[in-house]
């Protein structure tokens, strides 16, 4: 297992690339919520990740690496690791943890939620998640995050995957001043549609996500390794 975090914690510091600038010195304030809102959505999806899970009551805890793609300004989103615990045969517990340097910020994020499968002999019954989830550390705005979605496993034409709906709820408190008009926060709320799939290999597997909004879409994709 110690093993098994080390590769996921090196894979990790790979897929640090290129990151969102949170420096706001550069933004006018003329339109300011119209330049910087795009920047909070997108992080906000980053926060408010879900991992898909199958039926495995084998597995009480796993932990995988996700990086979203995608975004507002830059290749890469927020990295994060994410870690699922197995409460009871339809409920699990989770838990995001990451930080990365961007612009000299150094930023630090968490959070935590549950997945309730609302089925107990369905394997590809309905799964609700909740996540709340913060970003603090730039120094021009903190984010705060509550994600819901509902999901489940289907099959097309002998093709397995996953799809569902969601809402993405952020808040954003901006600390930069400026001469133009610049609001304390920045509050929104973005519904998705959920596409992904998970692909097993050996003990490891890669889980491919879509959240698809009018106004972004934003894909990830994660190495996932589960433990006894």
């Amino acid at each position: 297992m110690k093993r098994s975090i080390t590769i996921l914690f090196f894979i990790s510091q790979y897929l640090l690339g290129q990151f969102p600038s949170y420096d706001l010195s550069e933004v006018s304030g003329n339109n300011f919520v119209a330049k910087v809102e795009p920047l909070i959505r997108s992080t906000s999806f980053s926060l408010g990740y879900h991992q898909f899970s199958e039926p495995d009551l084998s597995s009480r805890f796993s932990v995988n690496v996700n990086a979203a793609v995608g975004t507002e300004n830059s290749i890469f989103g927020l990295p994060l690791i994410h870690g699922a615990l197995l409460v009871t045969d339809n409920l699990i517990i989770n838990g995001i943890i990451g930080g990365v340097t961007s612009d000299n910020d150094v930023l630090q994020y968490s959070g935590y939620g549950f997945s309730l499968s609302l089925s107990d002999d369905d394997t590809s019954q309905w799964t609700a998640d909740l996540s709340l989830a913060k970003m603090d550390g730039p120094r021009h705005l903190h984010c705060r995050t509550i994600d819901a979605s509902i999901s489940k496993a289907s099959k097309f034409k002998a093709f397995p995957f996953f799809f569902g709906f969601g809402v993405n709820q952020y808040t954003s408190r901006i600390f930069y001043q400026s001469d133009g008009e610049i609001p304390e926060k920045i509050s929104g709320s973005a519904n998705y549609m959920l596409l992904g799939k998970i692909i097993s290999f050996s003990s490891w597997s890669v889980e491919t996500q879509a959240r698809i909004n009018n106004k972004i879409t934003q894909f990830s994709i994660s190495l996932h390794k589960a433990f006894n």
